[in-house]
């Protein structure tokens, strides 16, 4: 079930609007995330490290991913990766936010000195937990 590329929000600098993509895992269900890391390293086949941290509680969850497993279609674009959702299981749901490093290490778990390449949010849910999406908006106009 891939649900990764979900949710998406705006934020507007300076008359600049950046869009931002939400990374979305369930529990014990989701297996692949997708993220944009090629356009961005520097090493030639490189390890990635994950970085997630709980907004609320501070959980530390990190995950270590070799660039040779990318299992994108469109690797120059879109990167997909396979995690091992256990990881999760006993991880608070809710808000989260990702960071992605690269590094020639596959046992590195420490980001001082690597290259962040990525970074933003990502919703952690149950799989029994359903998302409400608002598909339509109609304004209304009230006449005084």
């Amino acid at each position: 079930m891939l649900n990764c590329i979900g949710f998406f929000y705006f934020r507007t600098y300076c008359k600049i609007c950046i869009l931002h993509t939400m990374l979305v895992i369930t529990k014990n269900l989701q297996k692949d995330i997708n993220v944009t890391l090629n356009e961005s390293i520097t090493l030639t086949n490189p390890y990635f490290l994950f970085v997630f941290t709980n907004f609320g509680t501070k959980e530390v969850i990190k995950v270590i991913v070799n660039s040779a497993d990318d299992r994108s279609n469109y690797p120059e674009r879109v990167n997909q990766f396979e995690i091992d959702v256990d990881l999760f299981d006993d991880a608070t749901t809710g808000q989260w936010s990702y960071e992605v490093y690269e590094q020639l290490s596959s046992t590195n778990e420490n980001t001082t000195g690597l290259t962040l390449l990525e970074n933003g949010k990502m919703l952690l849910k149950d799989a029994t937990e359903k998302t409400n999406y608002q598909t339509t908006y109609q304004p209304e106009t009230k006449f005084i």
